[in-house]
């Protein structure tokens, strides 16, 4: 099916042809691995829990993720007003990992130690500060908004990925409340699903990031070659 905006002057701007069945198979393929995922881990916390801890397989998946879609984000949303997206999935990425799990000395030590460092600088915070709540507001509202309008395929993604991460963060606040009374297999049980979430929050971001903004068709067709392209609302 073929997506369509209607631009300020009335036009309608063809923004992405996307197959429904193909879509609906792919997205039902997702959400059946995530499910089976997640059903593995809470049938068998304990043993999940090797995979879950500082520094392991899901959380270095997850920062691995963040990591690169920052980098995808500069290269494919360039500009100041659009820098917020990387540098928010970079800061995201950067949180995901602690110094301390790791050899003092060692190369990823070092590295974190002084990105700690480099963070706690009052200026640093500022400057990010800027780009991050700059950017929202002079691109991210009107951009959100407008991809809402489109029903933009990476919008829904998004979406997942952040309702993967709120239900994570309720976890991790379940587990807090109710810790001292909850067994050891069910407080297992609440970290693994909470790290798995945030594990496919960190995919999902990548996910988005790299579908993008729908690449717009132009109007420029064989039977009507005299007619103009339509710029990227972007």
């Amino acid at each position: 099916m073929t997506f369509k905006s209607e631009t300020p002057t009335g036009d309608y701007v063809p923004v992405a042809s996307v197959g429904v069945l193909p879509t609906t198979v792919l997205l039902a393929a997702v959400g059946l691995c995530c499910v089976a995922l997640l059903t593995v881990v809470t049938i068998w916390p304990i043993e999940a829990s090797a995979f879950n801890q500082e520094g392991g397989v899901i959380e270095t998946v997850s920062a691995a993720g963040l990591f690169v879609a920052g980098i995808a984000a500069f290269y494919r949303f360039p500009g100041v007003r659009r820098l917020y997206i990387g540098l928010v999935c970079l800061l995201l990425a950067e949180r995901e990992l602690e110094a301390s799990i790791y050899t003092t000395g060692s190369l990823p030590f070092v590295i974190l130690d002084g990105l700690d460092i480099i963070l706690d600088i009052t200026l640093v915070r500022i400057l990010l500060a800027v780009l991050v709540l700059g950017g929202i507001v002079t691109h991210g509202i009107s951009w959100g908004w407008q991809a809402l309008k489109l029903r933009a395929p990476f919008l829904l993604v998004f979406v997942l990925a952040g309702t993967a991460a709120v239900v994570a963060q309720l976890l991790e606040e379940i587990a807090g409340f109710y810790g001292a009374s909850l067994s050891l297999t069910m407080a297992t049980r609440l970290f693994v699903l909470e790290e798995t979430l945030e594990m496919f929050f960190s995919i999902g971001i990548l996910a988005s990031v790299l579908i993008g903004w729908p690449k717009l068709l132009t109007e420029e067709t064989k039977d009507e070659p005299n007619r103009n392209p339509i710029a990227d609302p972007r």
